[in-house]
């Protein structure tokens, strides 16, 4: 109502058509812990442009007709993308679902079916009034911009009311014993799989960066260079993607690095594999499982832990080639009140040892209690096969290497035997 609504000055079809000139838009994205409103347009349109933007910040119109439209397009995203439109979505929604069961972070950030049926236009004028103030609000401007415009624009947003800075009481982190399965019944061709636990670590934490740097060695989003990819794309042809996760990875399925502005105090370590042919589901979980246990075992070599170290310093650079990427990842290292996050990478990396590394991994990774969720067709059948807990052999359409039939004896028989079992009808999730 902020973002994608009318202002009491116009409607949001004559705000739309004020942007328009200036080729600019306001963006408006709400996570678990921070709603990010932002902008960028050319210097020469920066005082038009700001008055736009400043205007709908303050002095939202809350019209009957935007909140009827903004609310049937998040129950449209919860419905059709996420259900039905989106299995990469889906699965990574739900893995946060099952992870943070009963804990603020639970449900999406979207809301819930019956939570945004149930909410009125009060309640939403009156979150406004709560939150959206001078005490919550962290400013962020990066570019060309004129001398005397940042004041300008504080003696404008001084309007907002002063308010009281808080945030979000939250649970102790959630922890997982055994090996629970979420099966999401859904008619689909594929097999989408994830698995993962919260992990007491930020990267405020000393330890957030050996792990990242283990983390990186199994395998950083949309690369080649991780273990996983190597081992069950490149060595196997099983699927598309095998990456691992040391927070929350926002937008997974449409970008290729972190994005910023979605900070949290509380995370979690997944494990992605997807999409899968239901043949092979069985042993693909178990491959994803196995190399994280072997990872775990054996730490990584000398070599390795050069090359992944040099690789992510290098690597890291890439997540913030823009300006609104880098101040993006500034306001971030604020929220987590420590340096600017892409030089505290290279500098923890650089004076790093192998030793701290493989200690991070024994300490927080573990490949014998986790939550799990697949999304399929035929949950029932896989329910069967993961309680008898049966080896999975597999049947190669091409020559593999000799190396990759003899890893494959410690894939087929591993436990994957659940503690629990949850099916879940596609149609009952996000309600």
């Amino acid at each position: 109502m902020v973002g994608q609504a009318g202002t009491e000055e116009r409607s949001y079809a004559e705000l739309l058509e004020a942007l328009y000139p200036l080729a600019a838009e306001i963006e408006a994205d709400t996570d678990r812990e921070v709603t990010v409103i932002a902008g960028e347009t050319h210097v020469e349109n920066l005082d038009a442009y700001t008055g736009l933007l400043t205007e709908a910040v303050l002095r939202p119109a809350f019209t009957e007709s935007d909140f009827a439209r903004n609310k049937d397009q998040l129950l449209s995203f919860l419905t059709s993308t996420l259900r039905s439109g989106n299995d990469e979505l889906l699965g990574l929604e739900a893995l946060q679902q099952e992870i943070f069961e009963g804990h603020p972070y639970a449900h999406s950030a979207a809301g819930t079916v019956s939570g945004l049926e149930a909410i009125t236009l009060d309640d939403v004028k009156a979150f406004h009034r709560q939150h959206f103030t001078r005490a919550n609000l962290l400013l962020g401007v990066a570019g060309g911009y004129p001398e005397g415009y940042l004041d300008r624009l504080r003696t404008t947003l001084a309007a907002l009311p002063a308010g009281e800075a808080g945030t979000m009481e939250l649970p102790p982190l959630p922890k997982t014993s055994g090996r629970r399965f979420s099966l999401i019944e859904k008619e689909t061709g594929s097999v989408g799989i994830h698995f993962g636990y919260a992990i007491p670590l930020t990267r405020a934490d000393d330890d957030y960066y050996p792990l990242m740097v283990a983390n990186s060695f199994l395998g950083e989003h949309r690369t080649f260079n991780g273990l996983l990819m190597q081992e069950l794309r490149g060595q196997r042809g099983l699927n598309y993607g095998d990456y691992s996760y040391l927070e929350y990875y926002a937008a997974a399925p449409f970008t290729s690095s972190p994005i910023p502005n979605v900070p949290r105090r509380q995370q979690y370590f997944s494990v992605w594999i997807r999409p899968v042919v239901p043949e092979t589901a069985h042993f693909a979980l178990r491959g994803g499982l196995h190399f994280v246990e072997r990872t775990i075992e054996e730490g990584l070599s000398g070599a390795q832990f050069d090359l992944t170290r040099d690789y992510l310093i290098n690597y890291s650079k890439l997540w913030a080639q823009t300006l609104s990427e880098r101040l993006g990842i500034h306001m971030d290292s604020r929220f987590y009140g420590t340096p600017y996050w892409i030089d505290e990478i290279e500098r923890r990396l650089t004076g790093m040892t192998v030793g701290e590394v493989n200690a991070a991994l024994k300490k927080y990774l573990r490949a014998d209690a986790y939550e799990a969720v697949m999304v399929l067709s035929g949950a029932r059948e896989m329910a069967v096969k993961l309680f008898a807990d049966e080896p999975s052999p597999i049947e190669y359409q091409s020559e593999v290497a000799e190396g990759v039939l003899a890893e494959d004896e410690a894939i087929v028989p591993l436990e994957v035997r659940p503690t629990a079992v949850e099916i879940i009808p596609v149609a009952t999730m996000f309600e």
